[in-house]
């Protein structure tokens, strides 16, 4: 009787862990799908923010990051004597 016990809870966890990991993937599913129709509505309004190829651009996405930019250490400047 025992051995059965132990089996059942064992199916139980593993009923409770998929059941959880199926919400979660459909609730990601959903957020998604919210994005894409936010980025959707936003195209609409705004058709320059989307690109020739049809990729929506990021409203921050024009601002300078200075990531072109790379400050000059100490040590990468040479010292002509």
């Amino acid at each position: 009787m025992a051995n059965w016990e132990r089996k059942s809870s064992y199916l139980l966890r593993e009923i409770v862990k998929f059941r959880t990991y199926i919400d979660s993937l459909n609730a990601a599913q959903t957020y998604k799908d919210k994005i894409y129709a936010q980025r959707k509505i936003d195209a609409e309004k705004n058709p320059d923010a989307v690109t020739s190829d049809g990729v929506q651009r990021h409203p921050l996405a024009t601002e300078v990051d200075g990531a072109d930019e790379s400050p000059i250490s100490s040590e990468s400047k040479s010292i002509v004597a």
